[in-house]
């Protein structure tokens, strides 16, 4: 389709003595990304420098599984890594961990502490009150579940 679009543009440019040249062999170069996410091993915390959210990343992240209600308990009690300010992070906060070019698990390379499984967000279903959002790091898909039942929790902070 686009390459009739410009064959018309040309003949149609054509008539008027413009001429327009087209190399296909030419590709603009891909600058990549450099990630916002930074890893502290010390500390076992990654920090996104765009938004200051800080992430939790020990070994916890891999065992503790809640139902959503402890989960929110679990983070806001939390003592971790000299901070006490942590919370369970709203779905689109978790979703911006998810690394879409990767699977089992879809996380930032930055993650070294990752189960392939479901991991809880603080936000509830809208039309389903006694359901919430979590995303699951297999596929980095959004879903959302029984507020009853039990996945991991991964626990967030703001940052300085």
């Amino acid at each position: 389709m686009l390459q009739k679009l410009l064959l018309s543009t040309m003949l149609t440019l054509s008539l008027f003595g413009v001429e327009i040249v087209i190399n296909k062999s030419q590709e603009i170069p891909q600058i990549p990304q450099k990630s916002p996410f930074v890893r502290d091993s010390a500390k076992e915390i990654v920090t996104n420098i765009k938004t200051g959210l800080v992430w939790q990343d020990d070994a916890s992240v891999k065992s503790v599984i809640k139902n959503w209600s402890d989960a929110k308990h679990y983070c806001k009690n939390i003592n971790f890594a000299g901070y006490s300010d942590w919370y369970l992070p709203t779905i689109s906060q978790l979703e911006s961990l998810v690394d879409t070019k990767s699977y089992n698990p879809a996380i930032k390379k930055e993650f070294k502490n990752v189960i392939s499984s479901g991991y809880w967000s603080s936000s509830s279903s809208v039309s389903r009150s006694s359901f919430a959002w979590y995303v699951g790091f297999e596929d980095g898909n959004s879903y959302y579940y029984s507020k009853a039942d039990n996945l991991y929790v991964r626990c967030a902070r703001a940052g300085q």
